[in-house]
């Protein structure tokens, strides 16, 4: 399967997973407070928010996975703030933030919000990417140029990755990710990135291994324990 193709699956996968596993239903989300996470930005014009789990805070059971977009238009009267009350403005508008949009969509889904908070992250919706969401770990190859990307760190990486880990009783998934400066993380600044591509593994909290060298990466799963 194409490098693209396995990066879309991951992209489309890993927005409707947070999306049904981030939380309960109902327990965060109320009628008047419609908060959602960014996912584009247009500058000066709008910003496009999943707004999947207040859309869906009254259900019950079983729930599709299905997204729910809202676009954000940005008028000149709508007022933009920090969560601590400080102005903002549109260009501090990250994809991933979190935000809570006032007010809140109507039947007629007017998109006009009088008002927009930047609201605080906890760490692990910053890093809601990365980190495993399995009883396993995360390897996230991280690249600037897909083009670039080497033959070595496509796709045979996750077989013989499972090849290495099928008689220790571990689980490991993998995914490839094209780093984006414009993300409410600078993950090249905060894990101290120095080039790429590079190899990422993250466990339920944080990551445990960085490399740029894919025998670094084997002898890291061999030795895992």
């Amino acid at each position: 399967m194409p490098r693209i193709i396995l990066s879309l699956i991951f992209l489309l996968f890993t927005v409707l997973f947070i999306s049904a596993c981030a939380g309960d239903y109902g327990r965060h989300y109320v009628d008047d407070e419609m908060i959602g996470t960014v996912w584009e930005v247009k500058k000066g014009e709008k910003i496009v928010v999943d707004i999947s789990e207040w859309e869906t805070r009254n259900s019950k059971g079983n729930k599709k996975d299905i997204a729910y977009p809202y676009a954000a238009n940005i008028k000149e009267e709508t007022v933009i703030n920090h969560e601590d009350g400080t102005k903002a403005s549109i260009e501090d508008i990250k994809k991933g933030q979190k935000v809570l949009v006032n007010p809140p969509r109507g039947n007629d889904f007017e998109g006009y919000p009088e008002e927009i908070v930047l609201l605080e992250m906890t760490y692990e919706e910053k890093y809601a990417r990365l980190l495993s969401h399995i009883d396993g770990l995360n390897l996230v190859v991280m690249y600037e140029d897909e083009e670039k990307l080497p033959s070595e760190l496509q796709e045979p990486i996750y077989e013989n990755i499972t090849n290495i880990l099928k008689n220790k009783d571990q689980r490991a998934v993998a995914a490839w990710m094209e780093y984006d400066e414009d993300y409410v993380v600078d993950f090249k600044e905060e894990l101290g990135i120095e080039r790429f591509p590079v190899m990422l593994v993250f466990n339920k909290e944080e990551l445990v291994f960085k490399t740029y060298y894919v025998d670094d990466l084997y002898n890291f799963f061999n030795t895992f324990r």
